[in-house]
């Protein structure tokens, strides 16, 4: 467990955690907003914010009691050198790992990551977070962060009683329908918590009984909400990055997911995480081909 703080909350490492890295830029996450001294959340009920101070981020707000669900919550207890270890005969995945140090695959409540993965089809980053702030905003409840007002996520009965038409007016459009069906059919005993108890496979599937639950909003959800490290999200990026740096005789984004979990076993939606990021954000080159 890390230093508790003088005031209450816990010390992180700046080595062990790049909080803008992973709370805003990664696309893994849509909710973390700036507030006067740092970035500040509500998850699952629990309001507190990340500031940067003398021995590195202090996560202000977090009880000792509440310690376990954001050591969950950030991956602390994941080991990330032997990760980069189990790659070293891959350069392109290695460099990936050298680049962002800080980085992390956050274990978010299911069910806000399910919310957030079913707006972010078709929309850019920007587009998701407005759209998972309005949703908050109109349908979850207020807490006072930081010198600020934040809300969070919408309970289950709270999407599936908004009705449609009020979420299409909060700019949900095709997916107003999606929202409501999944969140009436977990409000009505669909159980999430499950997810993270079964093999890979059978969550997959599971998953995908829910309305405007494909394949790909499936693994983000499994990946960055159900703890399945081995789920391996596939859009235009790591389809584009696969290609030009592992697996250039392959096409169809299906095929090149289980290209990616076969070569990286275990941890594969771990190594996509940073590859992706190389890749989305330029760090390393395209046209440069490597295995």
């Amino acid at each position: 467990m890390p230093e508790p703080g003088m005031e209450e909350g816990f010390w992180i490492p700046n080595e062990v955690l790049d909080a803008q890295l992973v709370l805003m830029d990664s696309a893994q996450v849509f909710h973390w907003t700036e507030t006067q001294s740092g970035l500040s959340a509500v998850c699952a009920g629990r309001a507190v914010t990340l500031a940067q101070g003398s021995k590195g981020l202090l996560l202000k707000g977090a009880t000792p009691a509440d310690w376990p669900f954001w050591a969950h919550y950030f991956d602390l207890d994941r080991d990330y050198s032997g990760i980069k270890a189990k790659v070293s005969h891959l350069p392109m995945a290695r460099r990936a790992l050298e680049l962002l140090p800080g980085m992390r695959v956050l274990n978010q409540p299911v069910w806000e990551a399910l919310v957030a993965f079913i707006l972010s089809a078709n929309n850019n980053v920007k587009r998701i977070r407005n759209l998972v702030n309005a949703l908050s905003r109109e349908l979850g409840q207020a807490y006072s962060v930081d010198g600020a007002v934040l809300y969070g996520f919408p309970t289950p009965h709270a999407l599936a009683g908004a009705g449609e038409d009020r979420l299409r007016a909060l700019g949900c459009g095709y997916r107003a329908p999606y929202l409501t069906e999944t969140a009436r059919k977990i409000d009505q005993g669909f159980d999430l918590r499950a997810l993270s108890e079964m093999d890979y496979e059978s969550a997959l599937k599971r998953l995908m009984e829910l309305k405007g639950v494909g394949e790909k909003v499936a693994d983000c959800v499994l990946l960055f909400g159900a703890g399945h490290g081995d789920a391996f999200p596939v859009d235009v990026w790591v389809e584009r990055m696969m290609r030009a740096w592992f697996t250039p005789e392959l096409s169809g984004r299906h095929r090149i997911k289980l290209a990616g979990r076969a070569l990286f076993g275990k941890q594969a939606g771990i190594i996509q995480q940073y590859l992706f990021h190389c890749a989305r954000m330029g760090l390393m080159d395209l046209e440069q081909r490597a295995v």
